[in-house]
């Protein structure tokens, strides 16, 4: 379930998509807390340190999703078909709204998917 975790080329099965949206979402909620907390070390006030943190582990929500996402479409070579470059630009919009917790569904999905072949065919 949580083998080839930072292999993104590798094809999954269900239950390994579940342990690589669970992995990658504690990974993310690790980096999250650490950059936020880090940036709320000079704040004044608790209340301004909550919310500046806050604000921090949102846009790494957004962005680790958004590396996730098109770390998957390149290796995997999915950039081929346009709906997986769709797929990979909605990943930082719906964690824009929910977090990573939304986010990380389309990279989850899009490592069940198949590999696309470098072979061109042949007339």
């Amino acid at each position: 379930m949580f083998k080839n975790l930072t292999d993104f080329s590798y094809t999954r099965n269900d239950k390994e998509a579940a342990g690589f949206y669970f992995m990658h979402l504690l990974i993310n909620f690790i980096l999250g807390a650490i950059v936020g907390g880090l940036v709320s070390i000079d704040s004044a006030t608790y209340d301004e340190s909550f919310e500046s943190g806050l604000r921090v582990g949102a846009y790494v929500a957004v962005l680790y999703c958004l590396v996730i996402s098109f770390l998957i479409l390149v290796r995997k070579r999915l950039y081929k078909n346009p709906l997986y470059i769709i797929l990979a630009l909605l990943s930082p919009l719906a964690a824009v709204f929910l977090g990573s917790l939304l986010g990380l569904i389309i990279p989850a999905f899009m490592t069940t998917r198949e590999n696309i072949s470098e072979e061109t065919p042949t007339a």
